[in-house]
């Protein structure tokens, strides 16, 4: 974990056009050894990440979305959750926006419950004028530019509302009907101590205190 901590960390300020291996050895305060026992390459380190970060995501909002029965509402609301989430913690935001469309499908949180839901919706006509695919993509695509805005500049405190209302728009869902179903007060959702947002987020910002 002290690894996978350390890597998050450093794709989010480094992103994946280079090697972070030695940065990631350092930071964690292991010997190269003890790294190779666990991992290989940049895309395993990557994988590790992007699976653990899922986890932690998908656990959180899960218990909120999983007993909602309409597929609309189950899907706005679980997109809002993920971007609040992301702005909440900026190393997800900036873990996120770095990476970009390289952790979807790695075991990622969007690739975990959307399909299901997204066919669910088509099938009960909730959603229309795409494919299950098309409409997964249209979703993943707003996710990723959003989470990279939030990360790289300031947005509007309902940013994420908008951009869900825009998703939802493009699924087939009429204007007043995405305005209700971005409209209703989030629970907030509260990480354990021990997830991977909370401890990024310390490494982190203890590594900022020690720069200045």
């Amino acid at each position: 974990m002290r690894l996978i901590e350390s890597a998050m960390i450093v794709f989010a300020q480094r992103g994946i056009g280079v090697s972070v291996i030695p940065e990631v050895i350092a930071a964690a305060g292991v010997s190269q050894g003890s790294f190779y026992n666990y991992f290989r390459t940049n895309d395993d380190l990557l994988a590790a990440v992007s699976e653990a970060l899922s986890h932690d995501m998908v656990q959180m909002i899960e218990s909120v979305v999983g007993e909602i029965e309409d597929p609309a509402l189950r899907v706005a609301t679980g997109i809002r959750l993920y971007l609040h989430l992301a702005r909440s913690y900026p190393v997800v935001a900036q873990f996120l926006s770095s990476t970009g469309l390289s952790v979807v499908g790695k075991k990622s949180a969007v690739y975990e419950y959307l399909p299901s839901d997204i066919k669910e919706g088509l099938k009960t006509g909730t959603f229309d004028g795409a494919s299950a695919d098309v409409a997964l993509d249209l979703v993943t695509g707003a996710g990723v530019i959003a989470v990279h805005r939030m990360a790289t500049g300031r947005t509007t405190k309902d940013y994420p509302e908008q951009i869900v209302r825009g998703v939802l728009r493009s699924l087939g869902v009429p204007a007043s009907r995405a305005t209700k179903l971005t409209s209703s007060a989030l629970p907030k959702l509260v990480a354990s101590p021990e997830s991977l947002l909370e401890k990024a987020q310390e490494k982190l910002a203890a590594k900022a205190e020690l720069s200045n």
